[in-house]
């Protein structure tokens, strides 16, 4: 339901396949079944641990305990005792008698594990489900490896000790950057399995024109249409050393003076478009943040501005962001989405994988942290980027085939481990 999340498999789809081009793929996520319609041509599976948590067993121990070790304890033998069942009344030809069984029964004859998404092992996340998936997965005998995501160093407590010896059996961790290799070498102890890759959605980049000319010839539009800028925006309960409403009021406040200086110097046209929209069950939706932005603006400023709340898949995203002269991202993979699009990015970084991702990319001093944003300077800074969107795009243009490569890399990484030969 995560668009982000949904470009990062969609990638991995395509690598996987290009190296093991007669897998089959079965995609486990927390979404079942909701997310099914919207995606048609793959096959969800729904994730053992969420229907565990819906067992009237694991509720009475959450409310006994709370989210701590007790917790995890408990799950962790209820989901061990489901798996040994699992595999007795299967190898018996019995009927799997509840939703946990049933939905651990598709693992048994998967030959590989990948565990995926973008940023989902951090302590600030309560991630005690992947420690379960992780452990049925051991239990079954599975080979597991994790594509390619961002760590950041780990707390000291029982999660992250519970995680380790996890992490450590892994075949193959693919991590973003090379500081994620560290945190991850810090807390397994072991580093021949690591590598860093590209973001695996920088797989789905092709050339493109760089000329806002050019571009707009290909987008069917008329050269000396008005600008049209996309702005994704989103909900956080972090902004680095602000409080979070304090934090909050400057981002919506320098958006906003963003968009005015956009409407009122440059004669612009605003939309706001983000990677997660339009999908009703899904617990956020940016399309909603964007409405309030717009309802704090001028009114001559709104009658040129739209939010587009409509559901797009990231092929269709991408497809979207061509008809766009450039693309203010707080969302790393509309970000990388737009690069995709041969659509100059200027991105406003919630987390230290934004820096670090258009670093690689040589932008480094283009990225504005959102602990650090302020109206009038980030107005400005939109103006002046408004005037180099060729070289912004010739730039990133120059750098996406290294990191496609890279990206496309991990087919490689993932073959070599699986038969055995070891990531390296």
């Amino acid at each position: 339901m995560n668009g982000g999340d949904s470009a990062i498999n969609f990638a991995l789809r395509d690598i996987v396949l290009a190296t093991f081009p007669e897998a089959e793929l079965s995609f486990a996520d927390s979404g079942v079944p909701a997310i099914a319609p919207y995606y048609p041509d793959i096959t969800f599976i729904p994730l053992p641990s969420f229907k565990m948590d819906e067992t009237f067993v694991v509720r009475l121990s959450k409310k006994l305990f709370g989210p701590y070790r007790k917790h995890l304890l408990v799950r962790t033998l209820y989901l061990s005792a489901s798996v040994s069942l699992t595999r007795l009344l299967v190898a018996l030809g019995l009927p799997l008698p509840t939703k946990v069984m049933r939905a651990i029964k598709p693992y048994l004859d998967a030959d590989l594990v990948l565990t995926t998404g973008g940023t989902y092992l951090l302590s600030k996340y309560d991630y005690s489900r992947r420690i379960l998936e992780f452990r049925k997965n051991r239990q079954l005998g599975k080979p597991m490896a994790a594509f390619t995501q961002s760590f950041e160093p780990f707390a000291d407590d029982f999660r992250s000790r519970a995680l380790a010896p996890l992490l450590r059996q892994m075949i193959l961790i693919l991590v973003r950057h090379e500081t994620s290799r560290v945190h991850v070498e810090a807390l397994t102890g072991r580093s021949d399995t690591v590598v860093a890759v590209a973001d695996s959605v920088f797989a789905l980049w092709t050339p493109g024109p760089t000329t806002l000319t050019d571009r707009r010839v290909r987008s069917g539009r008329a050269v000396d249409d008005r600008l049209r800028i996309a702005i994704a925006v989103r909900k956080l309960k972090a902004y680095g050393a602000r409080d979070p409403e304090t934090g909050a009021a400057l981002f919506k406040q320098s958006i906003c003076a963003a968009v005015i200086s956009l409407v009122r110097e440059k004669g612009a046209e605003v939309t706001f478009l983000s990677t997660c929209q339009g999908i009703p069950e899904y617990w956020t939706d940016d399309s909603a943040v964007a409405m309030e932005f717009v309802a704090a603006l001028p009114e001559d400023v709104r009658a040129h501005v739209t939010v587009n709340r409509s559901f797009h898949t990231p092929q269709n995203l991408i497809e979207v962001l061509r008809g766009f002269d450039g693309v203010i991202a707080c969302r790393l993979h509309m970000a990388i989405l737009s690069i995709c699009a041969n659509t100059p990015v200027l991105p406003v970084s919630y987390e230290p994988k934004f820096e670090e991702t258009f670093a690689e990319l040589g932008q480094p001093n283009s990225v504005t942290r959102i602990g650090e944003i302020e109206p009038d300077p980030f107005a400005a800074d939109v103006l002046s980027w408004t005037e180099q969107l060729d070289g912004v795009a010739e730039a990133l243009h120059q750098a996406a085939p290294t990191l496609k490569a890279s990206a496309l890399s991990a087919g490689a990484h993932l073959k070599r481990a699986f038969l055995g030969g070891g990531a390296s």
